[in-house]
Protein backbone atom coordinates (compact mmCIF):
# COMPACT_ATOMS: atom_id res chain seq x y z
CA UNK A 1 0.00 0.00 0.00
CA UNK A 2 1.65 3.47 -0.84
CA UNK A 3 0.45 6.71 -0.12
CA UNK A 4 1.24 9.73 -2.23
CA UNK A 5 0.64 13.12 -0.66
CA UNK A 6 0.28 16.68 -2.37
CA UNK A 7 1.67 16.65 -5.52
CA UNK A 8 1.12 19.94 -7.03
CA UNK A 9 0.76 21.10 -10.36
CA UNK A 10 -0.60 23.95 -12.09
CA UNK A 11 0.28 26.73 -15.48
CA UNK A 12 -0.70 29.73 -16.27
CA UNK A 13 -3.72 30.38 -18.35
CA UNK A 14 -5.63 32.85 -20.82
CA UNK A 15 -7.97 31.08 -22.79
CA UNK A 16 -12.02 30.70 -21.45
CA UNK A 17 -15.24 29.23 -22.52
CA UNK A 18 -18.23 31.35 -23.17
CA UNK A 19 -21.69 30.28 -22.19
CA UNK A 20 -22.12 28.70 -25.65
CA UNK A 21 -19.07 26.61 -25.19
CA UNK A 22 -16.88 28.71 -27.62
CA UNK A 23 -13.27 28.79 -26.67
CA UNK A 24 -12.18 32.31 -26.13
CA UNK A 25 -9.42 35.01 -24.78
CA UNK A 26 -9.54 36.03 -21.19
CA UNK A 27 -7.10 37.63 -19.17
CA UNK A 28 -4.21 35.83 -17.89
CA UNK A 29 -4.67 33.90 -14.52
CA UNK A 30 -3.01 30.79 -13.36
CA UNK A 31 -5.17 26.98 -12.93
CA UNK A 32 -3.65 24.86 -9.28
CA UNK A 33 -4.03 21.75 -9.12
CA UNK A 34 -3.19 18.98 -6.64
CA UNK A 35 -3.09 15.51 -6.45
CA UNK A 36 -3.19 12.80 -3.68
CA UNK A 37 -2.99 8.74 -4.26
CA UNK A 38 -3.46 6.18 -2.57
CA UNK A 39 -2.51 3.06 -4.41
CA UNK A 40 -2.70 -1.09 -3.53
CA UNK A 41 -0.02 -3.78 -5.30
CA UNK A 42 -1.08 -7.12 -5.61
CA UNK A 43 2.24 -9.16 -5.87
CA UNK A 44 2.40 -13.08 -6.76
CA UNK A 45 5.24 -14.53 -7.21
CA UNK A 46 5.38 -18.39 -8.34
CA UNK A 47 9.01 -20.58 -8.01
CA UNK A 48 8.95 -22.29 -11.57
CA UNK A 49 12.69 -24.17 -10.42
CA UNK A 50 15.28 -23.75 -7.77
CA UNK A 51 16.14 -20.31 -9.72
CA UNK A 52 13.90 -19.31 -11.88
CA UNK A 53 10.46 -16.83 -10.82
CA UNK A 54 7.34 -16.27 -12.56
CA UNK A 55 6.14 -12.72 -10.53
CA UNK A 56 3.15 -10.48 -11.21
CA UNK A 57 2.35 -6.94 -9.97
CA UNK A 58 -1.70 -5.97 -10.14
CA UNK A 59 -1.82 -1.92 -9.16
CA UNK A 60 -5.42 0.02 -8.26
CA UNK A 61 -5.07 3.42 -7.25
CA UNK A 62 -7.29 6.11 -6.15
CA UNK A 63 -6.80 9.50 -7.43
CA UNK A 64 -8.39 12.85 -5.74
CA UNK A 65 -7.67 15.69 -7.64
CA UNK A 66 -8.35 19.68 -6.33
CA UNK A 67 -8.02 22.18 -8.56
CA UNK A 68 -8.20 26.26 -7.19
CA UNK A 69 -7.75 29.38 -9.69
CA UNK A 70 -6.01 32.44 -9.43
CA UNK A 71 -6.19 35.95 -10.23
CA UNK A 72 -3.45 37.69 -11.91
CA UNK A 73 -5.03 40.24 -13.97
CA UNK A 74 -9.10 41.90 -13.22
CA UNK A 75 -11.33 40.04 -14.69
CA UNK A 76 -15.37 40.49 -15.25
CA UNK A 77 -17.68 38.84 -13.91
CA UNK A 78 -18.22 37.33 -17.50
CA UNK A 79 -14.62 36.63 -17.90
CA UNK A 80 -14.79 34.61 -14.44
CA UNK A 81 -17.50 32.65 -15.54
CA UNK A 82 -15.74 31.56 -18.61
CA UNK A 83 -12.62 30.93 -17.04
CA UNK A 84 -13.90 28.59 -14.18
CA UNK A 85 -15.81 26.69 -16.86
CA UNK A 86 -12.41 26.04 -18.78
CA UNK A 87 -11.00 25.04 -15.35
CA UNK A 88 -13.44 22.68 -15.20
CA UNK A 89 -12.84 20.92 -18.79
CA UNK A 90 -9.25 20.88 -17.63
CA UNK A 91 -9.30 19.99 -13.90
CA UNK A 92 -11.38 19.29 -11.94
CA UNK A 93 -12.50 18.56 -8.27
CA UNK A 94 -12.89 14.80 -8.48
CA UNK A 95 -11.48 11.37 -7.44
CA UNK A 96 -10.84 9.04 -10.30
CA UNK A 97 -10.54 4.92 -9.54
CA UNK A 98 -9.41 1.80 -11.19
CA UNK A 99 -6.48 -0.39 -12.20
CA UNK A 100 -3.37 0.45 -13.72
CA UNK A 101 -1.04 -1.55 -15.58
CA UNK A 102 -0.08 -4.52 -14.73
CA UNK A 103 3.27 -6.23 -14.65
CA UNK A 104 4.41 -9.71 -15.84
CA UNK A 105 7.82 -10.65 -15.32
CA UNK A 106 10.23 -14.17 -15.46
CA UNK A 107 13.06 -13.67 -12.72
CA UNK A 108 16.18 -15.63 -12.25
CA UNK A 109 18.20 -14.93 -9.41
CA UNK A 110 21.82 -16.70 -7.90
CA UNK A 111 23.99 -16.40 -4.99
CA UNK A 112 27.63 -16.38 -4.14
CA UNK A 113 27.88 -14.20 -8.03
CA UNK A 114 31.23 -11.82 -6.50
CA UNK A 115 31.15 -12.61 -3.57
CA UNK A 116 30.15 -15.06 -1.02
CA UNK A 117 26.54 -14.58 0.51
CA UNK A 118 25.81 -11.68 -2.38
CA UNK A 119 22.33 -11.76 -4.28
CA UNK A 120 21.66 -11.33 -7.99
CA UNK A 121 18.47 -10.99 -9.52
CA UNK A 122 17.10 -9.65 -13.29
CA UNK A 123 14.04 -10.09 -14.53
CA UNK A 124 12.60 -9.27 -17.92
CA UNK A 125 8.80 -8.89 -18.98
CA UNK A 126 5.95 -6.92 -20.07
CA UNK A 127 3.50 -4.35 -18.92
CA UNK A 128 -0.30 -5.41 -19.22
CA UNK A 129 -2.40 -2.61 -20.37
CA UNK A 130 -5.36 -2.95 -17.75
CA UNK A 131 -5.32 0.61 -16.98
CA UNK A 132 -8.12 3.05 -18.58
CA UNK A 133 -6.64 5.66 -21.05
CA UNK A 134 -8.29 8.64 -22.46
CA UNK A 135 -8.63 10.69 -25.61
CA UNK A 136 -6.12 13.05 -26.79
CA UNK A 137 -6.50 15.81 -23.80
CA UNK A 138 -4.99 18.88 -26.42
CA UNK A 139 -7.28 18.28 -29.02
CA UNK A 140 -10.69 18.38 -26.95
CA UNK A 141 -9.14 21.17 -24.31
CA UNK A 142 -8.70 22.99 -28.05
CA UNK A 143 -12.18 22.38 -29.46
CA UNK A 144 -13.46 23.68 -25.80
CA UNK A 145 -14.28 20.13 -24.68
CA UNK A 146 -13.97 18.29 -21.35
CA UNK A 147 -11.15 16.08 -21.44
CA UNK A 148 -8.32 14.52 -18.57
CA UNK A 149 -4.84 14.37 -18.88
CA UNK A 150 -4.88 11.38 -15.85
CA UNK A 151 -4.48 8.11 -17.14
CA UNK A 152 -4.11 4.88 -15.49
CA UNK A 153 -2.34 3.24 -17.78
CA UNK A 154 -0.84 3.14 -21.30
CA UNK A 155 -2.99 1.39 -23.74
CA UNK A 156 0.00 -0.49 -24.77
CA UNK A 157 2.15 -3.43 -23.66
CA UNK A 158 5.40 -2.18 -22.67
CA UNK A 159 8.79 -4.44 -22.66
CA UNK A 160 10.19 -4.13 -18.83
CA UNK A 161 13.27 -5.38 -17.17
CA UNK A 162 15.05 -4.88 -13.82
CA UNK A 163 18.79 -5.87 -12.29
CA UNK A 164 19.04 -6.19 -8.50
CA UNK A 165 22.24 -7.05 -6.69
CA UNK A 166 22.99 -6.62 -2.84
CA UNK A 167 25.76 -7.47 -1.38
CA UNK A 168 27.58 -8.24 2.49
CA UNK A 169 29.31 -5.37 3.64
CA UNK A 170 30.00 -5.96 7.40
CA UNK A 171 28.01 -8.26 9.81
CA UNK A 172 24.81 -7.03 9.27
CA UNK A 173 25.43 -4.89 6.87
CA UNK A 174 24.07 -4.97 3.57
CA UNK A 175 24.53 -2.48 0.24
CA UNK A 176 22.03 -2.54 -2.77
CA UNK A 177 21.83 -1.60 -5.80
CA UNK A 178 18.91 -1.78 -8.97
CA UNK A 179 17.76 -0.33 -12.15
CA UNK A 180 14.77 -0.36 -14.19
CA UNK A 181 13.64 0.51 -17.60
CA UNK A 182 10.54 0.44 -19.74
CA UNK A 183 10.33 1.15 -23.26
CA UNK A 184 7.09 2.07 -24.90
CA UNK A 185 7.69 1.70 -28.83
CA UNK A 186 4.25 2.00 -30.32
CA UNK A 187 0.79 4.01 -30.11
CA UNK A 188 -2.37 3.01 -28.27
CA UNK A 189 -6.15 2.89 -30.40
CA UNK A 190 -6.51 6.79 -29.16
CA UNK A 191 -2.49 7.60 -30.50
CA UNK A 192 -1.13 7.59 -27.17
CA UNK A 193 2.47 6.37 -27.12
CA UNK A 194 3.47 6.71 -23.45
CA UNK A 195 7.04 7.28 -22.01
CA UNK A 196 10.27 5.74 -21.59
CA UNK A 197 11.41 5.17 -18.00
CA UNK A 198 14.59 4.18 -16.20
CA UNK A 199 14.27 3.97 -12.21
CA UNK A 200 17.74 3.44 -10.46
CA UNK A 201 18.27 2.91 -6.65
CA UNK A 202 20.93 2.44 -3.83
CA UNK A 203 20.31 1.44 -0.64
CA UNK A 204 22.36 0.29 2.99
CA UNK A 205 20.41 -2.17 4.93
CA UNK A 206 21.69 -3.28 8.63
CA UNK A 207 19.73 -6.28 10.15
CA UNK A 208 19.63 -5.99 13.99
CA UNK A 209 18.43 -9.45 14.45
CA UNK A 210 16.10 -12.23 13.20
CA UNK A 211 13.49 -9.60 13.25
CA UNK A 212 14.17 -6.33 12.83
CA UNK A 213 16.12 -4.35 10.28
CA UNK A 214 16.52 -0.73 9.33
CA UNK A 215 16.98 0.55 5.79
CA UNK A 216 17.78 4.03 3.91
CA UNK A 217 18.56 4.59 0.09
CA UNK A 218 18.71 6.62 -2.93
CA UNK A 219 15.72 6.97 -5.97
CA UNK A 220 16.46 8.02 -9.03
CA UNK A 221 13.96 8.43 -11.81
CA UNK A 222 13.91 9.53 -15.32
CA UNK A 223 10.58 9.64 -17.56
CA UNK A 224 11.02 10.89 -21.51
CA UNK A 225 8.13 12.67 -23.23
CA UNK A 226 4.70 10.74 -24.10
CA UNK A 227 3.30 11.64 -28.05
CA UNK A 228 -0.22 12.33 -28.55
CA UNK A 229 -0.43 11.60 -32.69
CA UNK A 230 3.30 12.39 -32.96
CA UNK A 231 3.15 15.58 -30.86
CA UNK A 232 4.79 16.15 -27.82
CA UNK A 233 2.74 16.07 -24.09
CA UNK A 234 4.68 18.65 -22.31
CA UNK A 235 2.91 17.55 -18.99
CA UNK A 236 5.45 14.46 -19.41
CA UNK A 237 9.09 14.50 -19.24
CA UNK A 238 10.92 14.73 -16.17
CA UNK A 239 13.45 14.03 -13.36
CA UNK A 240 13.53 13.08 -9.88
CA UNK A 241 15.12 11.82 -7.47
CA UNK A 242 13.88 11.05 -3.26
CA UNK A 243 15.78 9.64 -0.09
CA UNK A 244 14.00 6.38 1.44
CA UNK A 245 13.82 5.80 5.20
CA UNK A 246 12.54 2.55 6.34
CA UNK A 247 12.14 -0.30 8.76
CA UNK A 248 10.86 -4.08 8.94
CA UNK A 249 9.64 -6.46 11.24
CA UNK A 250 8.73 -9.82 11.21
CA UNK A 251 5.35 -10.20 12.51
CA UNK A 252 3.82 -13.22 14.33
CA UNK A 253 2.48 -16.19 12.10
CA UNK A 254 5.88 -15.22 10.02
CA UNK A 255 4.72 -12.00 8.40
CA UNK A 256 6.98 -9.57 7.04
CA UNK A 257 6.23 -6.24 7.46
CA UNK A 258 8.17 -3.49 6.11
CA UNK A 259 7.43 0.40 6.46
CA UNK A 260 9.57 3.46 4.54
CA UNK A 261 8.94 6.55 4.04
CA UNK A 262 10.25 9.00 1.20
CA UNK A 263 10.66 12.79 0.80
CA UNK A 264 11.52 13.97 -2.44
CA UNK A 265 15.21 15.44 -3.36
CA UNK A 266 15.12 16.95 -6.30
CA UNK A 267 12.96 17.30 -9.82
CA UNK A 268 13.01 19.07 -12.93
CA UNK A 269 10.70 19.28 -16.07
CA UNK A 270 12.42 18.31 -19.24
CA UNK A 271 9.47 20.71 -21.15
CA UNK A 272 11.47 24.45 -21.35
CA UNK A 273 8.59 27.33 -21.71
CA UNK A 274 11.02 30.42 -21.52
CA UNK A 275 10.78 31.14 -25.27
CA UNK A 276 7.11 30.19 -25.00
CA UNK A 277 6.75 32.90 -22.82
CA UNK A 278 9.02 35.66 -23.73
CA UNK A 279 6.64 35.32 -26.82
CA UNK A 280 3.77 35.77 -24.66
CA UNK A 281 1.99 32.02 -25.28
CA UNK A 282 2.21 31.36 -21.84
CA UNK A 283 2.85 27.42 -22.87
CA UNK A 284 3.54 25.63 -19.40
CA UNK A 285 4.06 22.06 -18.67
CA UNK A 286 1.16 21.07 -16.16
CA UNK A 287 3.77 18.20 -14.52
CA UNK A 288 3.47 17.26 -10.60
CA UNK A 289 5.91 18.14 -8.59
CA UNK A 290 5.82 15.45 -6.12
CA UNK A 291 5.21 15.42 -2.61
CA UNK A 292 6.36 13.09 0.76
CA UNK A 293 5.38 9.16 0.21
CA UNK A 294 4.27 6.33 2.78
CA UNK A 295 4.95 2.83 2.02
CA UNK A 296 3.69 -0.12 3.73
CA UNK A 297 4.33 -3.87 2.49
CA UNK A 298 3.01 -7.43 3.67
CA UNK A 299 4.57 -10.45 2.26
CA UNK A 300 2.33 -13.87 2.70
CA UNK A 301 4.06 -17.12 1.85
CA UNK A 302 1.55 -20.01 0.98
Amino acid sequence: MMRWFDAQGGHLETKGISADGKVIEVPLHRHHVKLNVFRIDVGLKYQLASQWVLEANIPYETKTQEATLEEIYPVTPTEWEAIIRNRDNHHRNETYIGFTDADLFLGYHTQGLLRENDFLMGRVGTTLPLGKTEEDPWKLGDAGLEHLHIQFGTGTFNPIADLYYSLPLYKGLRGSASVRGKLPFYENSKTYRGSREITYTTGISYRVNDWLSFQTGYLGFYQSYAYWAGERDINTGLRFSMASFGASVVTPYDLPLSLAVMFPLQQETLYDDSAALLEGMYEESDAFEFGPLVALTIVYPF
